[in-house]
């Protein structure tokens, strides 16, 4: 494995092309409570089965994310579009987030109340960072 300045970036395109090589799960993805996170809104709206994390060496934890089976390509496969880097954050205020493909998908924003679905702010009136729109 090597580094990579978006860790976040690198999970969701993994777990992306896995999906495009049909695969039912992805391995070896290194640990962070942002991730695990993200993992648990994907498992929340139905982008992946499931996830486990290897604890077995406590200085390196793993993850393995647990895939769904693609049965149709054009609705299972995952879209992906990164808004934020690393060098350059793109906030949005409540008023500015739109639905994500008609209510199919979902916006991940990092807020001051953790990792929401982007309806969930709008909702409750939060703006914060926009990390990603999965749909």
């Amino acid at each position: 494995m090597s580094f990579t300045a978006a860790p976040i970036h690198d999970m969701l395109i993994r777990i992306k092309n896995a999906y495009l090589a049909r695969r039912r799960e992805v391995a070896w993805v290194y640990y962070s409570t942002f991730k695990e996170n993200v993992l648990k809104l994907l498992k929340q709206y139905g982008f992946i089965m499931d996830y486990r994390v290897d604890e077995s060496d406590p200085k390196k934890k793993m993850i393995t994310i647990v895939l769904k089976e693609v049965e149709n390509a054009n609705n299972d496969i995952p879209v992906i579009k990164f808004f934020s880097r690393p060098s350059r954050p793109r906030y949005v205020g409540y008023k500015q987030i739109r639905p994500v493909a008609g209510g199919k998908g979902i916006g991940i924003l990092s807020t001051s109340e953790g990792l929401i679905a982007a309806h969930v702010a709008k909702k409750k009136k939060i703006w914060w960072e926009l990390i990603a729109e999965i749909y």
